[in-house]
């Protein structure tokens, strides 16, 4: 019965993409009823423009290579919404002619560009637990034009280089929460309304880091909070960063940070999040929403909010993938059922916009 009751659910839940792409369905946990119990057959078996499924499981899906433009779906990062499981991998390494891959709604240890000479361009990364980095590192600049948004950097430490950026030209970071550093951006790279968050810089933090140095990207809209009163300012090796209408602020008080260099910039200045019950960092009990009358309202270079909400972006701290329904409530109809009767269920799915 269970098994039945699944295959229902998966098959309301995906049929949005029958018609256009195969989805293949991931699960190892035993009797699931999943097409493929590992990610890497399903990978080996679609074919370019499909999409794959992963069921959330107690067991990491470990390490997989990506040869091919794929959409690899997880059920989102926060364990509550799937009873206490989610979908977790080790590394994602893209290969040649995994251009215009789709990764979203999974917890994830690294992903990595291995490119020698061939197409890794345009990856999008949305939506997703990274807890360790993300690499762009490509030679000959075939790592072109990716986009990270929506994501949890929830690096070990302040000090983890979690989105390596060493290569890549038009990178897009935006609407991200960031707990570690950034390595090695060029002039080429955009980084707008995220949050930045640092646990427990002394002296200086530094956010924009790097052996190849920084060479002047544009950092705009974001949000720069920090919760140790020894902090003393940001800084960034390199090129010196200019920075447009982002705001600084130290939760834990202590001596003012000094201005940031650049325009519009709101120094040391509560945003004014929604409700943060205990702490910064505890991520799934917070609202990093606006309250009414947040300086950081309409502070924004487009006019719109800084922070992870600016550019209308529908941040979802769930991790859920934005085309992708997602169960809202289940009625089972019938709760007694005779031997040979059917189990009549009400299922209720909503898509994200």
């Amino acid at each position: 019965m269970k098994t039945k009751l699944l295959l229902t659910t998966i098959a309301l839940i995906l049929f949005q993409f029958a018609v256009a792409q195969t989805v293949y369905t991931v699960d190892n946990r035993p009797e699931s009823g999943a097409q493929y119990t590992t990610v890497q057959a399903a990978i080996d078996a679609a074919s370019a423009g499909d999409v794959i499924y992963i069921h959330p499981s107690p067991t990491s899906y470990g390490s997989v290579n990506v040869t091919k433009t794929l959409k690899l779906v997880g059920p989102g990062h926060n364990p509550e919404n799937s009873d206490g499981l989610t979908a977790d991998l080790s590394t994602i390494a893209l290969h040649a002619d995994s251009a215009n891959s789709i990764i979203t709604g999974l917890v994830l240890s690294n992903i990595t560009a291995y490119s020698l000479g061939t197409n890794t361009h345009g990856i999008h990364i949305i939506n997703n637990r990274i807890t360790n980095y993300i690499d762009g590192y490509a030679f000959d600049g075939q790592s072109n034009n990716w986009i990270v948004e929506g994501n949890y950097f929830d690096a070990g430490s302040y000090l983890t280089d979690c989105i390596r950026a060493n290569n890549l030209n038009n990178l897009q970071v935006r609407n991200n929460i960031i707990k570690g550093q950034i390595s090695s951006s060029n002039h080429t790279n955009v980084f707008t309304n995220n949050l930045f968050i640092q646990e427990d810089p002394s002296g200086d933090a530094q956010v924009f880091v790097g052996s190849n140095g920084i060479t002047s990207p544009i950092v705009a809209n974001n949000m720069f909070v920090f919760t140790d009163a020894d902090i003393t300012g940001l800084s960034s090796t390199g090129t010196a960063i200019t920075y447009t209408n982002c705001l600084t602020w130290k939760v834990a008080g202590g001596t003012p940070l000094p201005a940031l260099s650049g325009s519009g910039n709101l120094d040391n200045t509560d945003p004014q999040f929604a409700n943060i019950p205990t702490s910064l960092t505890d991520y799934y009990n917070n609202d990093y929403s606006l309250n009414a009358g947040s300086p950081a309202i309409g502070s924004a270079t487009d006019s719109g909010d800084l922070g992870i909400f600016g550019r209308n972006f529908p941040y979802d701290i769930n991790g859920r993938a934005h085309s992708m329904p997602y169960p809202e409530a289940m009625t089972i109809l019938n709760t007694v059922v005779q031997p040979g009767q059917d189990l009549n269920v009400e299922f209720q799915a909503t898509q994200k916009n």
